[in-house]
């Protein structure tokens, strides 16, 4: 069976994509401190948040940034002290990458996915040897084609790949390479402030790129609030990325905008219950519940007096009121002038057989 390119299967499972409930990726990040512990805590808290993956960015300095950017140019010179950055994503930000098989195991151990985001060569080449679930793409390479082919057929896990700052050209270079991997591709809508506007974020961004592309779009949010995730939900985002914390006042560069474990308990308790509201594409009929008030809450003609058989009905003999076991209010026409064909009560609806027909007649 040829599968749609519109979900993504990990282990023969559908987990991103319409035919899936919301795909959830806590992304810790840098948010660790360099802590082996608290990488490890923050991933033992997830489990009960409900999350589906966790994250960690692998950072080497020379895939990153040129050695004469210091950290006056991010404003993190009263973090880290006045040094380059490479030196700051050494030594304060990047995810020892002997930790990966120890923390990769633990989530899997407690029922999450791994993933990582990777930024140059040497990751391609240090991803092909974990057992990382997903590979991430960053806002920053999505106009690395010479890393994006590389990826191609080498990395035997679907990628996600951020296109904040891209301009639509920008998109329609990297997915042309992209379409290309088998195991599939996810493209996360997103925007580059940290955080962002209300102003800044355009979701109806999200199903266009959907129409566009044919492949799972998800949202990869930098906002400070649940809201903006439901929205891009009811857009048609299918998978989700977002900063947690043990801490956002802690100091660090994405703890500021990130979500407390508690809060994202419940960013990911709502955008589940929101699915639900949702329901699927295309029109759903009621449910059996909605159904049974039919008969309590829609219209029937009543009659305004007993009438005797024989008898015309006028337009003054009937109104229209619930209960709506009666002749539906669409067929007033017919039953004015109709002759009755059995006696009738005042306040009852009116049924087919009171104008002698056995079953309702259709205009």
């Amino acid at each position: 069976m040829t599968r749609s390119k519109k979900t993504i299967y990990v282990d023969g499972i559908p987990l991103i994509g319409k035919e899936a409930s919301p795909f959830i990726i806590a992304e810790i990040g840098t948010n660790h401190g360099r802590n082996l512990a608290t990488a490890r805590s923050m991933i033992e808290g997830l489990v009960d948040t409900g999350c589906d993956c966790v994250k960690f960015q692998i950072y080497e300095p020379d895939e990153i940034v040129s050695g004469a950017i210091m950290t006056k140019d991010y404003g993190l010179e009263n973090v880290y002290g006045d040094i380059s950055a490479a030196e700051m994503f050494e030594q304060y930000l990047k995810t020892p990458k002997e930790w990966f098989p120890e923390l990769i195991d633990l989530a899997h151990g407690l029922g999450l996915k791994a993933a990582a985001t990777i930024h140059g060569n040497d990751g391609v080449e240090w991803a092909k040897t974990q057992k990382l679930d997903f590979i991430k793409i960053a806002s920053m390479d999505h106009t690395n084609l010479p890393l994006l082919e590389n990826l191609v057929d080498k990395i035997t896990v679907p990628i996600l790949i951020s296109f904040g700052m891209a301009e639509l050209e920008d998109i329609d270079r990297a997915m042309e390479v992209l379409k290309h991997h088998r195991p599939g591709v996810g493209l996360f809508y997103c925007v580059a402030i940290y955080p962002p506007g209300p102003r800044d974020i355009a979701l109806g961004n999200i199903k266009y790129l959907a129409d566009c592309f044919g492949v799972p779009v998800g949202f990869s949010d930098h906002t400070t609030n649940i809201a903006t995730a439901g929205a891009a939900l009811a857009c048609g985002a299918t998978f989700f990325e977002k900063h947690v914390t043990h801490d956002r006042t802690a100091p660090g560069p994405d703890h500021p905008f990130a979500l407390e474990l508690s809060e994202f308990s419940e960013y990911v308790r709502t955008l589940h219950e929101i699915h639900g509201f949702l329901g699927y594409e295309g029109f759903r009929t009621p449910s059996e519940r909605e159904r049974g008030n039919r008969k309590h809450y829609l219209k029937s003609i009543i009659a305004k007096h007993n009438k005797r058989a024989g008898e015309v009905l006028s337009a003054d003999d009937v109104y229209l009121a619930r209960p709506g076991t009666g002749i539906p209010p669409r067929f007033l026409k017919v039953v004015v002038n109709a002759v009755l064909s059995r006696d009738i009560c005042a306040e009852k609806p009116l049924e087919w057989q009171d104008i002698g027909r056995d079953q309702p007649f259709e205009s």
